[in-house]
């Protein structure tokens, strides 16, 4: 397969002094391991709230997203230096696939991705990495036969939330997490790339995203949560847009 994926230029933004260079974006294999682990630990040491942000383990990193069949990972480097990557994993029949938790059917479980963590180096937020990434993985699952996408997200990290929310995936579920989340606040999203169903909103409500309680009850009443935006009242909060929906039409075959 083609690692070569893009190039371009960025802004790197350094003691408010901003200046371009050149980038590649290419597919990573295990050989990037160390540099994947080393720029996790930086991202997450950078981090005021360590609730945005779950390191994954070496042997994850290696088994399931850099094991040819396990998942994929994509990474951006600037003079051959890693400085932003986005995994994904394939969980098969696995225990721990998300898919299970949504009702998934049994036989599509081996259809689902795991979207895992995404690292950007501080000196170059502000560049749409993430969305950037995600466009190029969601391209390549999807030609891979993949129609699942899943993601946890923590409702305090909004640059996350909003770049899966523009690729369509909706919030499903909130809710504490264990394990490797270590009881920590997620959302899981998902979205059936198969999905050409017409949706209608028969209400609407845009809710704080601190209001965590508010939002459990709306996602039990049959609520998605697919929009968000910065609250305009300075706090740096912002907020989420829940609708109930009903549906006209019907998903594609996955023929």
């Amino acid at each position: 397969m083609k690692e070569f994926i893009e190039s371009g230029i960025l802004k790197r933004s350094i003691n408010n002094t901003v200046r371009m260079v050149n980038y590649e974006m290419k597919f990573l294999n295990e050989s990037h391991l160390e540099e994947i682990l080393q720029l996790q630990k930086m991202v997450s040491d950078a981090l005021d709230n360590q609730e945005l942000f779950v390191t994954d383990a070496r042997e994850f990193i290696l088994e399931q997203v850099l094991r040819p069949g396990r998942g994929k990972a994509i990474g951006i480097f600037v003079n051959n230096s890693l400085v932003a990557y986005r995994t994904v994993s394939f969980p098969g029949n696995s225990d721990w696939n998300l898919g299970r938790e949504l009702g998934i059917a049994e036989e599509e479980l081996d259809k689902v991705v795991h979207l895992e963590a995404t690292a950007v180096h501080p000196e170059y937020r502000g560049n749409r990495l993430q969305v950037r990434m995600l466009k190029h993985t969601i391209d390549y699952v999807q030609q891979q036969g993949f129609f699942h996408i899943l993601s946890t997200v923590s409702p305090y990290n909004y640059p996350s939330l909003k770049s899966v929310i523009s690729y369509q995936l909706a919030i499903k579920a909130l809710s504490l997490r264990e394990g490797v989340y270590g009881g920590k606040l997620r959302y899981l999203l998902s979205r059936d790339l198969r999905d050409i169903k017409i949706m209608a909103a028969v209400a609407s409500v845009m809710v704080k995203n601190k209001d965590i309680v508010q939002q459990i009850k709306l996602l039990e009443a049959g609520y998605v949560g697919d929009y968000v935006e910065k609250a305009d009242d300075g706090s740096g909060e912002f907020m989420i847009g829940y609708r109930k929906i009903s549906i006209k039409g019907q998903a594609a075959s996955s023929e």
